[in-house]
């Protein structure tokens, strides 16, 4: 995803629209210019011989494709985050926001949260959009059409959250995803672990899911209880459906709570059903961690160390989820080296690269991600030298560049 540096003096024959020079990219030693064409990467060069409407010296700094937020909740953003002031367990946010009902101005609240995570450098995301009641999916709707109106500024993924509560005591779970699919809902979701046959809602998640070509992202496992373990059956169903390679499991809090060798052979079968685990730092740090239980943000280090694709997200904008929720990726990274003890120059790397190269293998939102030629124009530029700088200091994002368009933000 990032750039092989060429051997220098790349030209241009054309006008081009954007150059970045003197940037500091993962993967190279030397400092790169990033000449912009549209909304393309058309050359990444020691030098870049080219005629420019602009110019933008990075002077050594930092520069990354932009954040990829793999898991948030548009519907909920600013919904009941002042009701009361006290650490909420799930089931209390989760009566908070059915208090207040999502639905209501969702438009601008959703509209409110894309330009607060484009301003942080986020320039792509998937968005969990709860479906509860058959016949009423306004709130996907509305979702769907903003996520045409903002293309310019964030390509949005949908997932269809299920959130019915018979979901396998009735025929109307299945009905209810099908809708969700039709009407333009990119990706299945739901929260297995909240149903009485965990199983049989899998089954009926993989069939809807093979019907309409579609990847799934589930809420596994939402809790610090070690009892409640629906990741390791999610695994076995990825390979009995032969659905390696297309399934997400956000959460995974559980997991952080078993026993070590428990652990260890769960993430074995995850990694053998080719699954990617979106650790959400932010809002587990703010819902778990209370009764001397472990903090609930899932084993990052050692799924990686199996080989699997982690990402991570920021979750929640200000809701009843994390009053506290500010859309900034940077911040969950930092969030995430503290809570799994992550530090030196290879580890914080390795963070960014779960936010931004892990993040977009695991939704596939923007076609041709990364910084390369030929790759899409979404750039991020760092008031900083490293990416270990840039999450230690939580540096400035000096510019944001979305599909070729420039955004100066410090």
């Amino acid at each position: 995803m990032i750039c092989k540096i060429g051997g220098g003096g790349g030209k241009v024959g054309e006008i081009i629209d954007l150059i970045i020079k003197n940037a500091r990219v993962i993967g190279g030693d030397d400092l790169v210019d990033i000449a912009i064409k549209g909304d393309k990467i058309a050359v990444v060069d020691k030098k870049v011989s080219a005629a420019s409407k602009k110019e933008i010296d990075a002077k050594g700094r930092f520069v990354s494709p932009g954040f990829v937020d793999a898991h948030t909740h548009l519907d909920n953003a600013f919904v009941g985050g002042d009701e009361k002031w006290f650490c909420r367990t799930l089931r209390e946010a989760l009566n908070v926001i059915e208090k207040y009902g999502s639905s209501h101005d969702i438009n601008a609240r959703a509209k409110r949260a894309v330009e607060m995570a484009l301003w942080r450098g986020t320039t792509s995301l998937r968005t969990h959009i709860s479906v509860s009641q058959p016949g009423d999916l306004s709130k996907l709707r509305a979702i769907l059409e903003l996520k045409n109106e903002l293309s310019d500024l964030m390509d949005i993924q949908v997932v269809s959250f299920i959130t019915k509560a018979d979901f396998t005591t009735s025929g109307a779970g299945e009905s209810l995803i099908r809708q969700a699919m039709r009407i333009g809902a990119d990706v299945v979701g739901g929260a297995p672990d909240r149903d009485p046959d965990p199983e049989k809602y899998f089954d009926i998640i993989f069939k809807v899911a093979d019907e309409f070509n579609a990847p799934i992202d589930l809420h596994v496992d939402e809790t610090n209880d070690p009892k409640i373990l629906t990741l390791e059956t999610l695994a076995e169903k990825v390979v009995e459906y032969g659905y390696e390679g297309k399934v997400a499991a956000s959460h995974c809090c559980s997991l952080s709570a078993l026993e070590e060798g428990r652990a260890r052979a769960v993430i074995k079968k995850v990694a053998k059903a080719r699954m990617s685990v979106i650790a959400n730092p932010l809002t587990n740090l703010y819902l778990w961690g209370e009764n001397g239980r472990p903090e609930g943000v899932t084993r990052v280090k050692e799924l990686l160390e199996e080989g699997v694709n982690v990402a991570y997200g920021t979750d929640n904008t200000q809701d009843a989820f994390n009053p506290l929720g500010n859309a900034d990726m940077l911040l969950a990274a930092l969030l995430l080296a503290y809570q799994k003890k992550l530090d030196g120059e290879g580890s914080l790397v390795k963070i960014l690269e779960m936010g931004t190269i892990n993040a977009a293998k695991t939704t596939g939102v923007t076609p041709n991600y990364g910084i390369r030629e030929g790759g899409r124009a979404d750039i991020v530029i760092f008031d900083a030298f490293s990416p270990r700088e840039a999450i230690i200091r939580q540096a400035r994002r000096l510019y944001v560049v979305k599909r070729g368009r420039v955004f100066s933000v410090g």
